[in-house]
C-alpha cells in the first residue's frame, strides 16, 4: 500500500455546478449544531493557512475542472487531540482540518434561491501509506496562501466539505509512537477522536454543522475508513448521521492478504509494506515475536521505520534494494526478492500451513469484512490494482451484500487511468477519490437514496 494521493498533482472528476451549490446537505439538520462536546478530546489547534476563493479556483480549474467558475474559500487548521493508542496508552494526535467559506456570490445564490443559510457536511479522509513524518497531513499544508494539501483542493475547495484529515499516530505531533499500521483499534479510535476534536473547534468557531460525516480513504486510509466506519456504527460517536463511507483499495481482509505476500516463491511488489506491518505487528502485540519472524539484523526495521526514510531507501535498509559506489540506485527493491528475503522460511512454512499460526490469528483479529454495515458504502478500486488485489473489495462487496447491507461496488478500469507500470495501484489513487467525492456529492444533494 504506497503513498498516492499525497503527491498526485491531478484529480480526474469533474463536479458539476450542482454539487458545488449543493453543499449544504439535505439531512434535515441545517442550522442546529452538534452537541458532541470533544472537550476532553480537543487540545490546541493552530491557524495554518487561509486560501481566498480565486487562489482556490486556479487550483481547482488546473486540478480537477478547467471549466469551474467557482470555488470555495478554506481555512487549514492544525487539530492537535487527545487519543488512545493501539497498546491503550494515552497519545497526543495531530491531523489537519480544512474549512470551507462560503464566498458572497455563493451567498448571494443562495439567497436568491431562498436556501437555509450555508451548513458544513465533514468528509473524513485517511491517507494512504507513508513513511515520511513530512507527508503527515499537517507538515504538507503550509502557511504560503495556497492549497498545499492535494485531496482539499477536491473535497473542501470544489466540494465544500469541512475535511477531516488524521495524520495517523506515529506521524504529526506523535511521530515519536510506532505508526500502528493496518491495526483497526487504533485506526477507528484517533479518528473517531480527530473528528470530535474537529467538530469542537467548529463549534468555537461558529462553523455551523449539520450532522453529515462521510468517510473515505485510500490503501491504508481504505482500512482505516472501513475501521472508523465500524467503531461509529457502534456507537463510539452518536451525535452524527454517517451518510456514507467510500474505502478506496483497502486490504479488508488482512489474513487473506497475507496468505498472498508470505510466499517464498512469489516476488515481492512492495516489500516495505510487508515489513512495516511486520514490525507494527511485533511491536503492539506482546506475543509476536520479530526475532521469531524476521531475518537479522532486527535493527533495520526500527532504523527503516523512523519517518525520515522513503520507500526506496527502506528497501536498501531491508538489503532489498542496492545502490553502486556511485550512488546510483541499481536494485529499487520492487518485484525483484521474494518474502524469504525479508522473512524465516520457517515462519513462512509455518503461516501457510498453520490456521493456528499466531501472526496469522492477529491478522484474523483485524479483519474488517465480518461485520455489516448499516450506511451506505461504496467499495472503490482498480480492477488491475498491482498491491492490493481487487478481490479485497469484490469479496468484501459480497459478504457484506449477502448479509443484507446496502453497499455498491465501483470498479475502475485500468484503461481509464493513466497508467504507470509497475504501480497501477497508486496512479488509479486520484480517479478514485474522484468516484468517491461525486458519489458523496449525490447523497448530500439527494440524487443518491
Amino acid at each position: 500500500m504506497i503513498k498516492t494521493i499525497q503527491k498526485s498533482t491531478k484529480y480526474l472528476l469533474t463536479l458539476s455546478l450542482v454539487a458545488f451549490v449543493s453543499a449544504c446537505g439535505v439531512d434535515g439538520n441545517q442550522g442546529k449544531n452538534s452537541v458532541e462536546d470533544g472537550s476532553a478530546q480537543l487540545v490546541s489547534a493552530a491557524l495554518i493557512d487561509d486560501v481566498n476563493a480565486s487562489v482556490m479556483l486556479q487550483y481547482v480549474k488546473g486540478g480537477i475542472d478547467a471549466n469551474a467558475t467557482n470555488a470555495f474559500e478554506y481555512k487549514a487548521v492544525k487539530i492537535s487531540y487527545n487519543t488512545v493508542g493501539q497498546d491503550g496508552k494515552a497519545v497526543v494526535a495531530s491531523g489537519l482540518l480544512t474549512i470551507p467559506t462560503p464566498t458572497p456570490a455563493y451567498a448571494a445564490y443562495r439567497a436568491a434561491t431562498n436556501q437555509v443559510p450555508f451548513t458544513v457536511s465533514m468528509l473524513c479522509d485517511n491517507h494512504g501509506t507513508i513513511f515520511l513524518n513530512s507527508e503527515a497531513p499537517t507538515n504538507v499544508e503550509v502557511s504560503n496562501g495556497v492549497p498545499d494539501y492535494k485531496p482539499a483542493i477536491l473535497i473542501t475547495g470544489r466540494a465544500g466539505f469541512a475535511g477531516i484529515y488524521p495524520d495517523y499516530i506515529g506521524f504529526g505531533d506523535s511521530n515519536t509512537t510506532v505508526h500502528p499500521y493496518i491495526l483497526k483499534k487504533a485506526a477507528a479510535q484517533s479518528a473517531v477522536d480527530m473528528i470530535k476534536a474537529s467538530m469542537k473547534y467548529m463549534q468555537e468557531h461558529s462553523v455551523i454543522l449539520n450532522h453529515q460525516l462521510y468517510i473515505t480513504g485510500y490503501s491504508e486510509g481504505g482500512y482505516n475508513a472501513m475501521a472508523t466506519a465500524q467503531s461509529i456504527e457502534d456507537g463510539t460517536l452518536p451525535t452524527v448521521n454517517l451518510m456514507g463511507v467510500a474505502p478506496m483499495a483497502g486490504p479488508y481482509n488482512v489474513e487473506d492478504l497475507g496468505n498472498i505476500e508470505l510466499n517464498a516463491t512469489r516476488k515481492m511488489a512492495y516489500p516495505a509494506f510487508l515489513a512495516d506491518l511486520a514490525y507494527s505487528y511485533t511491536h503492539y502485540y506482546n506475543d509476536v515475536n520479530l526475532s521469531d519472524i524476521a531475518i537479522p539484523p532486527l535493527f533495520k526495521f526500527q532504523f527503516a521505520f523512523d519517518g525520515l526514510h522513503d520507500t526506496v531507501p527502506i528497501n536498501i535498509i531491508l538489503g532489498l534494494g542496492a545502490v553502486d559506489a556511485n550512488g546510483t540506485v541499481t536494485d529499487y527493491g520492487f518485484y525483484t526478492h521474494t518474502a524469504n528475503a525479508l522473512f524465516k522460511d520457517t515462519f513462512i512454512s509455518d503461516y501457510q500451513n498453520n490456521v493456528n499460526n499466531i501472526m496469522r490469528q492477529k491478522f484474523v483479529e483485524n479483519n474488517l469484512d465480518n461485520w455489516v454495515p448499516k450506511s451506505k458504502m461504496n467499495l472503490i478500486q482498480c480492477l488491475d490494482d498491482d498491491i492490493i488485489p481487487f478481490s479485497e473489495s469484490n469479496n468484501t462487496y459480497n459478504k457484506f451484500k449477502a448479509a443484507g447491507a446496502d453497499v455498491t461496488l465501483t470498479p475502475i478500469p485500468t484503461t481509464s487511468i493513466t497508467r504507470k507500470l509497475p504501480f497501477i495501484h497508486a496512479d488509479c489513487g486520484p480517479t478514485a477519490y474522484g468516484a468517491a467525492v461525486r458519489w458523496f456529492a449525490g447523497i448530500r444533494s439527494g440524487d443518491i437514496q
